[in-house]
């Protein structure tokens, strides 16, 4: 059986913000949660899990490598501690195992949402990245409504799973740009100390954004993680 490769998106996002690694592993998934195509948000990451596990249901699949970035790192840990027999592997990408958010980020939303967008910019990626593509992925961000960021980081606010870290038993991979501010190396490391059987790879000259900032080398390390689990029926196609 080939790994369902099943990505999830952050806060804001959707799932093309996984457009580099939908166009290159064929056997890839990006899914949009609630909110974030249409309909409602979630306020809690424990409502984003079930409704993960519902659309896993739904499609049937199981054995699947998780990868989840920001807030969808935060959905994947807590998916591994709820539901582990759905999983083969998971990856977290530029997330922790607690994610607070500065009380001026709410009333920044509320007020200025525009505003937002631009400090996303600034802070959400490494100062070597390309404009284009800081342009390109806050344009994609302007497509969710400010009550479903707003509900987004409410759910990171009261995330945290720091004390349950050892109980994932899972080969887990942590990837995370050197330069990303809103989740710093140290979020990854804590991460990597903690997690029994878990590998960190850090890119240079990215941020928060790395599957964006560089995609090549995001994809080599994913497909060699991929490829190195135990069961070679799990080999990835592309």
């Amino acid at each position: 059986m080939i790994a369902n490769l099943l990505f999830i998106h952050g806060a804001g996002g959707n799932h093309r913000i996984w457009i580099n690694q939908t166009r290159y592993f064929s056997n890839a998934i990006a899914i949009d949660l609630p909110g974030h195509d249409s309909g409602d948000g979630r306020r809690t990451v424990d409502e984003y899990v079930e409704y993960v596990k519902k659309f896993c249901d739904e499609k049937g699949l199981k054995n699947i490598v998780m990868i989840g970035h920001s807030m969808g790192g935060a959905i994947t840990l807590k998916f591994a501690l709820t539901y582990p027999e759905y999983l083969k592997a998971i990856v977290l990408v530029d997330t922790g195992a607690k994610l607070r958010v500065a009380p001026i980020i709410f009333e920044e939303i509320k007020r200025n949402y525009d505003n937002v967008m631009e400090l996303m910019k600034k802070y959400a990626f490494s100062e070597k990245t390309p404009v284009e593509i800081k342009n390109k992925t806050v344009e994609i961000m302007k497509r969710v409504k400010p009550e479903v960021l707003y509900g987004d980081f409410e759910a990171c606010d009261k995330f945290d799973v720091m004390g349950s870290l050892n109980k994932i038993n899972l080969p887990t991979l942590i990837i995370c740009g050197k330069d990303d501010l809103l989740t710093p190396v140290t979020y990854s490391e804590y991460l990597r100390a903690n997690i029994p059987n878990s590998t960190l790879k850090v890119l240079d000259d990215a941020g928060h954004m790395v599957m964006l900032e560089k995609p090549e080398e995001f994809n080599k390390i994913l497909e060699d993680f991929v490829n190195s689990l135990k069961d070679n029926s799990m080999q990835i196609i592309h």
